[in-house]
C-alpha cells in the first residue's frame, strides 16, 4: 500500500473514529432518555432574551456592513478595477450558485438548455427573492443581497435566543462571535440559501426548545423546501416522543401530533419532488442531474474524508488546491473532532440532530462544498463557544478565524474560488 493509500485509509479511519465516540454517547443518551432520565431539551423557563437577540442582529448587520465595504477596498487596493461600489458590486459577488438564485428568480425553472440544472437548486429562497423584486426594480442581485442580509440578522438573534436557553448569556453571546467570524460566514452577505437555511432551521429549533412543536414543524417545512438537510429537523418530534414515552406518559394523540409534526417537515421534501415532477414529468430528475453533471451520489463520510484527502494530495499547486481541498479537509476534521470533543454538552435533541446532520452532509460521492456545508450546522457556533473554558483560547480562536474570514472575503470577491 502507497503512503497516499494509507493516508486515505487513515482519514477514513479517523473520521470513524470521532463519529463513533459521538454515536456511543447519543446511544447512552437514548437509554437515559427512555429511562426518563434525560430530557430532549431542558426548555429555558421565561420570555425570550430579547435584548441579546437585538444586540445579536444589530452586531450582525454592522459585521455584514463592513464585509461588503472591506470587500470593494480589497478590489481597489488591489488594482482589480476603479468602478464605483455600485458598479463593482455584481462583479465582486455576483460567483457560483448566486447566478443560478438569480437565473430562478428573474426566469424560473426549465426543462432544456443549460438552465435545466437549476432545478438541483432548491426553490424556497429564490421564490422569496421573486416575490420581492418590484421593491429594487428587478435587480435580483440587490433584492437577494438585502433578503440575505436580514435573514442573516434573523439567525444571529435565534442563534442567541437558542444557545442562551441552554447555556446562558456567555456562551450565547460567544456563540455569535463565532457565528459572525466564521470564515464561511461569506456567504451570508452573498445570494446564497445559507441565511434563509439557517434562519428557518434555528427558528425550528428555538420554537421545539420553548414548546411550540407545530409552529417549529412549519418551518421544518420551510428549511426542507430551502436545502435537502432540512428534512432533518424531522428528528425533534421524534425525539420528543420517545422522551414521552421514557416518562410513561405517551397518549395516542401525541403519537398523531409528532406524526403530522414530520410530515409537515417532510413536506418541503415533497413540494420539491412535485416541482420535478411539473418542470421534467420526474419528481427525482435532480438526482439525474447530480449524477450527470457534479458526480454527486449517496455516499457516506468516511468515504467523502478519504476522497478529499486523495484530492488533496494529488491536485497540489493547482490552482484551487487549498481553496477546495486543502479548507476542506481542515473543516471537515474540525467538525469530527469538535463534535467528539464537545457535542456531550448539548441537549440530547440537538446532540442527534448535529450527528445526523455531519454524517449526511459529508456523505456526497464529490463533496467540494465540505467548508459551507459545516457552516449550516445550527450548533457549530455553540460546540465553539463551550469547548474552550479559557478567554484566551477564545480571543485566539476568534481572532484567526476573523483572519481567515478576510482571506475567504478575497477568494470568493475577487478570485471566486471559495465554493
Amino acid at each position: 500500500m502507497t503512503a497516499a493509500e494509507w493516508s486515505q485509509s487513515a482519514a477514513a479511519l479517523a473520521s470513524i473514529a470521532l463519529m463513533g465516540v459521538c454515536g456511543l454517547r447519543l446511544l447512552r443518551g437514548l437509554g437515559r432518555l427512555l429511562q426518563g432520565r434525560e430530557a430532549a431539551w431542558g426548555r429555558p423557563a421565561g420570555a425570550l432574551p430579547l435584548h441579546g437577540m437585538a444586540k445579536s442582529g444589530a452586531a450582525m448587520l454592522t459585521s455584514r456592513l463592513l464585509l461588503l465595504a472591506a470587500a470593494y477596498a480589497l478590489y481597489r487596493l488591489t488594482g482589480a478595477g476603479s468602478d464605483s461600489f455600485a458598479e463593482s458590486f455584481g462583479a465582486l459577488w455576483r460567483h457560483w450558485d448566486a447566478r443560478h438564485y438569480e437565473g430562478i428568480a428573474l426566469e424560473g425553472y426549465a426543462a432544456s438548455g443549460d438552465a435545466r440544472l437549476r432545478l438541483v437548486f432548491f426553490p424556497l429562497y429564490p421564490w422569496l427573492v421573486r416575490a420581492f423584486l418590484p421593491l429594487t426594480g428587478g435587480d435580483a442581485l440587490l433584492c437577494g443581497t438585502i433578503l440575505s442580509l436580514l435573514l442573516s440578522c434573523g439567525a444571529a438573534a435565534l442563534l442567541y435566543a437558542l444557545t442562551e436557553g441552554m447555556a446562558g448569556r456567555n456562551a450565547a453571546a460567544l456563540a455569535v462571535a463565532y457565528f459572525i467570524l466564521n470564515p464561511m460566514s461569506v456567504f451570508l452577505s452573498c445570494v446564497y440559501t445559507e441565511p434563509l437555511f439557517l434562519f428557518l432551521t434555528l427558528a425550528c429549533a428555538v420554537l421545539y426548545q420553548r414548546g411550540k412543536p407545530w409552529c417549529a414543524a412549519v418551518c421544518g417545512f420551510g428549511a426542507a423546501l430551502t436545502r435537502m438537510p432540512g428534512v432533518i429537523l424531522a428528528g425533534f418530534p421524534l425525539i420528543g416522543l420517545l422522551e414521552r414515552a421514557g416518562r410513561r406518559n405517551l397518549r395516542a394523540k401525541d403519537a398523531a401530533a409528532a406524526l403530522g409534526q414530520m410530515l409537515i417537515i417532510f413536506g418541503g421534501l415533497f413540494a420539491y419532488w412535485l416541482l420535478n415532477l411539473h418542470v421534467t414529468g420526474n419528481p427525482f430528475q435532480y438526482l439525474v442531474y447530480q449524477r450527470e453533471n457534479w458526480f454527486q451520489q449517496p455516499g457516506t463520510f468516511w468515504d467523502s474524508a478519504a476522497n478529499t484527502v486523495h484530492y488533496f494530495f494529488t491536485t497540489r499547486g493547482e490552482e484551487d488546491w487549498l481553496w477546495t481541498w486543502g479548507f476542506q479537509l481542515f473543516s471537515m476534521f474540525y467538525g469530527f473532532a469538535l463534535l467528539a470533543a464537545a457535542s456531550g454538552k448539548l441537549p440530547y435533541a440537538l446532540q442527534a440532530y448535529s450527528f445526523v446532520y455531519v454524517a449526511v452532509v459529508f456523505s456526497p460521492t464529490w463533496l467540494l462544498s465540505g467548508a459551507r456545508y459545516l457552516y449550516g450546522l445550527i450548533t457549530l457556533p455553540a460546540l465553539q463557544a463551550l469547548c474552550f473554558r479559557r478567554r484566551g483560547a477564545h480571543a485566539a480562536a476568534l481572532a484567526l478565524s476573523g483572519a481567515l474570514l478576510l482571506v475567504f472575503l478575497y477568494g470568493y470577491t475577487l478570485v471566486g474560488r471559495v465554493l
